[in-house]
């Protein structure tokens, strides 16, 4: 009676974990027929010389195998003399795409001994597939020429994917080099990173950091079609910008000290105070402490707004424009008393062990409050210009 309650027991960690294999090996088994019956014969075929690798004499692989590979040819060889009498112009991408699949089905058997046995004369399409990669690559090529020829920015992109595209089917397409490095100049718009100007009479502080700091940025999202350039290349290179980015801050302060004091008053009772004589000796004599704790809290403000536009060059229009504002503050806290220290409370003691402390440099606190810009200027170039790749 227990032997058959525990077999019936899906929650039994061996009952379940038995089941679970009887099921994959059963849904492994039929896969292959599985995806026969719903007309997928090249995963059906691969399906079943995975399972002939494993198990040469697998009845229902064996069967599987036959019939899927004599219907995926023959469905593959009617798509492509479809597409060879059609007028469609990139015709030839699917026909490629058909022997490749053919040619991957002869790979996979070549490399399944008891799968030779079963069809030793699987096609292979080299040939043909040689001649349909041209075909493919020349009609992207004469594609790209009439792209280009457009003289128009978003066409030359399209210049440029047909270009990439014939030289992927046909590497030693001839020139074809020379035309993708024309068709990407024609794609490309180059953006100036105009410096940042920084005017301050008190204070010595360089935007150099800030500045390098975007431009590598915005040179590291490596966009295809957008090259961005310092006011160095743009002169050493005689590059004429189509958009430029123009920073300015509206406003920024640094160091600005604001000190604020606290009194408390702290007071502990049945505090030791001393002792007195008497006729029995010395008695502790215990009272109240009282101290004047002064807290004192030091910030320093400093912060900024960042005027952010992206200029048109040719036409001087303004295409994007935002606020950007940035703020670091720099705390400090210490104290000290008058009276006695028993009243004091135990977190009083770390405050009265520190002394005043001195903010960091002005060049320092400028490079903390234009972290949260920077990161602000980085979304804002990169949601722009993420559209140009």
């Amino acid at each position: 009676m227990k032997a058959r309650v525990l077999t019936n027991n899906l929650s039994n960690p061996l009952v379940l974990l038995v089941s679970l294999i009887i099921m994959m090996t059963t849904v492994q088994c039929t896969s292959g027929l599985k995806r026969l019956e719903k007309g997928d014969y090249d995963t059906a075929v691969l399906q079943a010389v995975n399972r002939l690798r494993k198990k040469p004499d697998h009845k229902k692989a064996r069967h599987v195998l036959i019939v899927a590979y004599e219907h995926a040819e023959d469905y593959h060889m009617k798509e492509v003399k479809l597409l060879k009498a059609s007028t469609a112009q990139f015709r030839h991408d699917d026909i490629v795409r058909h022997y490749e699949a053919m040619n991957r089905l002869h790979d996979e058997i070549s490399r399944c001994p008891a799968c030779l046995s079963i069809i030793p004369n699987a096609r292979y399409f080299q040939e043909e597939l040689n001649v349909a990669r041209l075909a493919a690559s020349k009609a992207h090529f004469e594609q790209g020429l009439l792209d280009l020829e457009k003289n128009d920015l978003f066409k030359a992109r399209d210049a440029y994917r047909h270009f990439q595209t014939a030289k992927n089917y046909t590497p030693e397409y001839d020139r074809i080099d020379e035309y993708l490095n024309t068709a990407l100049d024609a794609a490309t718009i180059h953006v100036l990173i105009d410096d940042i100007p920084i005017h301050s009479r008190s204070l010595a502080i360089s935007n150099e950091f800030f500045q390098n700091k975007i431009m590598e940025t915005a040179r590291g999202f490596n966009y295809r079609f957008v090259q961005f350039h310092s006011t160095a290349d743009v002169a050493q290179y005689d590059i004429d910008p189509d958009q430029v980015i123009v920073m300015r801050f509206d406003d920024f302060v640094v160091g600005q000290t604001l000190i604020r004091e606290e009194e408390f008053i702290r007071t502990k009772d049945s505090v030791e105070m001393g002792f007195v004589e008497t006729d029995e000796g010395k008695v502790p004599v215990y009272g109240t402490a009282r101290a004047t704790l002064t807290l004192v809290h030091k910030s320093v403000n400093s912060s900024g707004l960042l005027d952010f536009q992206i200029v048109d060059a040719v036409s001087g229009q303004t295409v994007r424009q935002d606020k950007m504002p940035g703020t670091f503050i720099w705390e400090w806290d210490w104290g000290f008393y008058n009276g006695q220290e028993e009243a004091l409370l135990p977190e009083d003691h770390e405050l009265i062990r520190r002394r005043e402390a001195f903010p960091p440099p002005p060049q320092q606190l400028f490079v903390e409050f234009t972290q949260p810009i920077f990161l602000q200027v980085r979304d804002q170039i990169r949601r722009y210009y993420s559209s140009h790749n």
